[in-house]
């Protein structure tokens, strides 16, 4: 994606292996963007760039419902 590429480009020596810097950076510049904008960026991808942005975001939502059911108290059944 182009997008990603110009980024990554523009903040490649604030980028480290630090997840959380990436996640503050790429956070911080999608905020910037209006819905429009998010919009353009959508229809700019391609067929597999979109099931890959589709398929991380549902793995990551499912990921953190489990994380959320494994911390609540186990219902007991009688």
């Amino acid at each position: 994606m182009r997008f990603i590429d110009e980024l990554y480009q523009l903040y490649r020596g604030h980028f480290s292996r630090d997840e959380e810097d990436i996640i503050a950076i790429v956070a911080g510049i999608l905020q910037e963007q209006s819905r429009d904008d998010l919009y353009r960026l959508i229809d700019e991808m391609d067929d597999e760039e979109l099931f890959q942005m589709i398929a991380t975001y549902m793995i990551e939502v499912v990921k953190r419902k489990v994380a959320m059911d494994a911390e609540l108290p186990s219902a007991t059944v009688h």
